[in-house]
């Protein structure tokens, strides 16, 4: 009796331990939530469209103030997405771990650094 309790015991601290409180996830898995609008360091509003919602690996698309178009991937912290005009601008970087408002830190392949956070 003894034994199964000790077992039940350490199986929940185990299980609760997993995961973290406000996280978005189990420990170590990030679900970014990309509802509303962004607004950028330059100034300008995203809009992010995910093909899923709650869950930490997928694809999206999006505009820049209604106008310039983008498709782009993240997978949990680590996101990357291409504008469609020429010449095509690939934007990579992550989301800031802990950031309120959501933040994301973001380069692009013309060295521009760029900073969106959530509305």
């Amino acid at each position: 009796m003894k034994t199964k309790l000790v077992l039940t015991i350490c199986l929940l601290m185990i299980l609760t331990s997993g995961c973290k409180k406000g996280s978005g996830g189990i420990a170590g898995l990030f679900i970014p939530n990309f509802s509303n609008l962004w607004t950028s360091s330059r100034g300008t509003l995203f809009s992010f469209v995910p093909n899923a919602t709650n869950v930490s690996k997928g694809t999206f698309s999006g505009t820049e103030d209604d106008s310039k178009v983008f498709h782009g991937s993240f997978d949990s912290y680590n996101i990357e997405f291409t504008f469609d005009e020429e010449p095509a601008i690939k934007y990579s970087g992550q989301f800031v771990k802990d950031s309120n408002p959501l933040t994301m830190v973001v380069k692009g392949t013309n060295n521009v650094e760029l900073t969106i956070t959530k509305n």
